[in-house]
């Protein structure tokens, strides 16, 4: 395979070429360790790539706008549901696409893997080999969020998955502090288990397309571009990434041992059956609290309320089986 020339011309070639972005830190390191490995596969398997590893927070979103800008049509993410989401916002610049026509790949090695479900694709090697040369191109719908940083600063980014406010959120930012050193599912059970022993309901205001529905104590709200977040959990079972709608789940003013009891069935979709749950559909949702209520953006501890969430639809092209 020919390396990349560094240069400023751009290359005939790379309209073919799949630019890929690492991120070695995902799933506890693991990523980075199996690297090559991985590498090794895909040019026995006759894939032009070219990869760089991305070193710090938003690297992959100025990686690949700087790939798109060089003529790169095919970008493939490596690793897990944050990378897919820095990879994402690299599609853009100034709100607008830098190629219509880019096409997004995502080899999901992350703790979680969770976006690939509402996609409908695995997570092994054989398979994205498969999808890189046999997959067919899907469009599908994106979340633009606006809502306040880690940095306390007003700011917005698209994502592709799922964000959460309440208990979710507290949920992330424990296990981002502590690492990740299990699968999605025991590591999310775990950290959940240990915000319960703090965790009070928050008072939120929730409205969905301009109608308010929530001006209450609940634990969480969910809102949902696919279907599964924390390791496999069917959290908004309805959600569709193509059907230009928001799912809207509300986890309403349950008790520790309610959320206990009930945590399991989540992963089956079940949960929506409790009295105290309620699900909604729409295209603009806005969620506020006077409390200070943290904010999970595609499994990233990303800051806190206020947000206001929009659908895009049919803005990204990306490659399944």
């Amino acid at each position: 395979m020919r390396e990349r020339k560094e240069n400023p011309e751009i290359s005939k070639d790379l309209a073919n070429k799949i630019f890929t972005v690492v991120n070695p830190v995902s799933a506890n390191g693991r990523t980075g360790k199996n690297w090559p490995n991985i590498a090794d596969y895909l040019k026995k398997n006759n894939i032009d790539f070219v990869f760089r590893k991305s070193e710090y927070p938003e690297h992959a979103v100025s990686m690949v706008r700087r790939a798109l800008k060089d003529g790169y049509k095919y970008i493939m993410s490596v690793g897990g549901d944050g990378t897919a989401n820095e990879v994402v916002n690299g599609f853009f610049e100034n709100g607008n696409l830098i190629n219509p026509e880019a096409e997004l790949i995502i080899f999901s090695r992350g703790t979680g893997s969770d976006f690939i479900r509402s996609l409908g694709i695995g997570n092994s090697k054989k398979e994205i080999i498969e999808i890189i040369k046999n997959g067919r191109k899907k469009l599908i719908d994106i979340v633009k969020i606006d809502y306040i940083n880690n940095q306390n600063h007003k700011t917005w980014r698209y994502f592709l998955n799922i964000s959460d406010a309440g208990i979710g959120g507290e949920t992330v930012a424990r296990i981002e502090k502590g690492g990740k050193f299990f699968n999605g599912k025991l590591t999310y059970l775990l950290g959940i288990l240990k915000t319960l022993a703090f965790y009070k309901n928050k008072k939120f205001k929730v409205k969905i397309d301009d109608k308010e529905i929530v001006n209450d104590k609940v634990n969480s709200i969910v809102v949902a571009n696919g279907s599964h977040f924390a390791g496999g959990m069917n959290i908004a079972p309805g959600a569709r990434i193509d059907d230009g709608l928001l799912n809207l789940i509300v986890l309403g003013n349950l008790n520790k041992l309610e959320i206990i009891t009930n945590l399991y069935k989540a992963y089956s979709g079940r949960h929506l059956s409790h009295p105290k749950v309620n699900s909604y559909q729409g295209k603009d949702i806005e969620i506020s609290s006077e409390e200070k209520v943290y904010l999970n953006i595609d499994g990233e501890a990303a800051g806190k309320l206020p947000a206001h969430f929009k659908i895009i639809p049919k803005k990204i092209s990306i490659l399944i089986l």
